[in-house]
């Protein structure tokens, strides 16, 4: 069962709190390096804080097995509702004798915050915050990793610009420590330009499509469904990159804390919640149709023939082991954001994959592909 999150801010603190949010989320302001973004994670972690109190969508999904199980809680960091309506939609969570809270946030660095005010025990996010948690000393690691399938990401530029090399001194939005800077990085190397190359419009993820809309930005780091939404718009607007055409690839991280990790009884509930996980994104692939009405329309108020064609750009899962592969791909990300001067120095992801907690989530996902 799914139920409203009980909040215990008051009003005047929650109105406090997102003003603050507000006010680091939307600013225009280009950043010269991420720590700006987190401020040393005390203005992040206020963040997070307004962004619950201010009433963000999030919900518990309980187990349907008989009696009252374990009265453990595992407190899960989503975004946009995705994982809150998949496990509703899957019934993902039936027989599970523990609960599930998620806890709603904007953006990856926001999940980071999360971790940093203690709320949540494990947290989704792109490559680039998930190496923020590294640089900001967080205590996580990686629990889960996955490759999204599909162009779900896109450099979209306005018509009249058909190529990257094109935005030479010209105005370009991504959301400074997201994963959408990484890939504006990697997709503006691929043309011999970086970050000093472009005029950064740094706004909130939920402004990348208006941003370009409005004429603010001559090309943006869009989502699928931003894509779509201004292509139908504008038809001559042309796709200069796809996150799948820029290397290396790019990995989305469930990391978890190293508290959490540390309980054996929050530890098997984890383990239980990732098996669960696997199985959720495995039925998306075979309940399109249910999907595209559940999320894309009743969650993200697009139009079903919108949803449909953002689903077939993109918007699956695919779980991959945690290898020398995937360490690397997130390394290069580190090296790519200190050669353009976002990082003072680069550093080492290492701490963020446990020997121990890759060989049991790789078990997992082994158990997962032999059960079909």
């Amino acid at each position: 069962m799914v139920g409203p999150r009980r909040l215990t801010c008051t009003p005047g603190a929650a109105a406090d709190l997102a003003r603050a949010a507000r006010k680091e989320r939307e600013s225009t302001k280009p950043m010269s390096t991420i720590s700006r973004v987190l401020c040393a994670l005390s203005l992040a972690s206020v963040a997070a804080v307004a962004s619950a109190c201010a009433g963000s969508a999030a919900g518990q999904t309980a187990g349907s097995g008989t009696g009252h199980g374990s009265g453990l809680v595992l407190n899960v960091g989503d975004q946009q509702q995705e994982l809150q309506t998949l496990f509703q939609a899957s019934g993902a969570m039936s027989g599970a004798r523990y609960k599930v809270n998620f806890v709603e946030f904007d953006s990856g660095p926001l999940v980071d915050a999360g971790f940093a005010a203690h709320r949540i025990d494990v947290g989704f996010m792109g490559d680039l915050p998930a190496s923020l948690a590294v640089k900001s000393g967080l205590p996580v690691a990686a629990v889960a990793v996955d490759l999204p399938i599909g162009a779900w990401e896109f450099l979209l530029a306005k018509p009249g610009i058909s190529s990257i090399a094109q935005l030479r001194g010209k105005p370009v939005a991504y959301t400074t420590g997201t994963a959408e800077q990484a890939f504006a990085l990697r997709a503006l190397k691929t043309a011999g330009l970086s970050q000093h190359d472009v005029q950064q419009v740094n706004v909130s993820l939920l402004q990348l499509g208006t941003v370009l809309q409005s004429g603010s930005a001559d090309a943006s780091v869009v989502s699928v469904e931003q894509k779509v939404n201004y292509q139908q718009a504008n038809p001559g607007a042309k796709v200069l990159a796809t996150v799948d055409s820029v290397k290396p690839a790019s990995y989305t991280y469930l990391l978890g804390t190293t508290a959490a990790l540390g309980d054996p009884a929050k530890l098997k509930i984890i383990d239980d919640f990732t098996q669960r996980l696997i199985k959720a994104w495995a039925w998306e692939k075979t309940h399109q149709n249910q999907w595209v009405n559940d999320y894309y329309v009743n969650v993200e108020h697009q139009t079903p023939a919108a949803a449909k064609l953002i689903l077939a750009a993109g918007g699956t899962e695919q779980y991959v082991p945690i290898n020398a592969t995937v360490q690397a791909a997130l390394q290069n990300v580190v090296n790519l954001m200190a050669g353009a001067g976002a990082f003072p120095k680069a550093f080492s992801v290492a701490p963020l994959f446990s020997s121990a907690e890759s060989q049991r989530y790789n078990a997992i996902l082994k158990e997962a592909a032999h059960n079909g």
